[in-house]
């Protein structure tokens, strides 16, 4: 089944943790390490990849840290998979890659499936790390509205 491996959970934990701080503050790994109850190590590494895909400036030093490389509205969700995981790939066959599949012949699959990961792709290319907030944000104070109005009632 199609999940999101960890470091992708992470990646994401992590960047919707550094857009809450103010764009100047730094964020250390340690930190989001602590938040989020990931070991440190782990942590770091996903930072890391994050920085090398230009998702992420880092500070080194004692007081070092993280910044977003851009606003949250700029960042796609298809950017963070892909940094950490690679590309979106549904079937062996359909990564651009020679394929060595005994089926290739006669696959009745190949192109559907093709076309199946190019639209996958593009909804993930069509979100933003801002449009995932916005909607945990929503969904906070909906919950929040239905908690008064159950008190109110009570």
């Amino acid at each position: 089944m199609l999940k999101f491996s960890k470091k992708v959970e992470y990646g994401m934990m992590a960047l919707l943790e550094i857009a809450n701080h103010p764009s100047t503050d730094l964020v250390s790994a340690k930190y989001l390490a602590k938040q989020f109850h990931i070991p440190q190590e782990i942590m770091g590494k996903v930072l890391q990849v994050l920085k090398r895909h230009d998702l992420l400036q880092s500070v080194q030093g004692v007081n070092g840290g993280y910044l977003l490389s851009r606003p949250l509205d700029r960042i796609r969700l298809l950017e963070v998979i892909e940094a950490l995981d690679g590309p979106v790939n549904l079937v062996s066959c359909s990564s651009g890659r020679f394929c060595d599949c005994e089926q290739l012949i006669n696959c009745n699959i190949k192109t559907p499936m093709e076309i199946i990961q190019y639209e996958l792709s593009q909804f993930f290319y069509n979100i933003t790390l801002h449009d995932i907030r916005k909607r945990y944000k929503d969904i906070v104070k909906l919950m929040e509205t239905n908690a008064e109005d159950s008190t109110v009632k009570n």
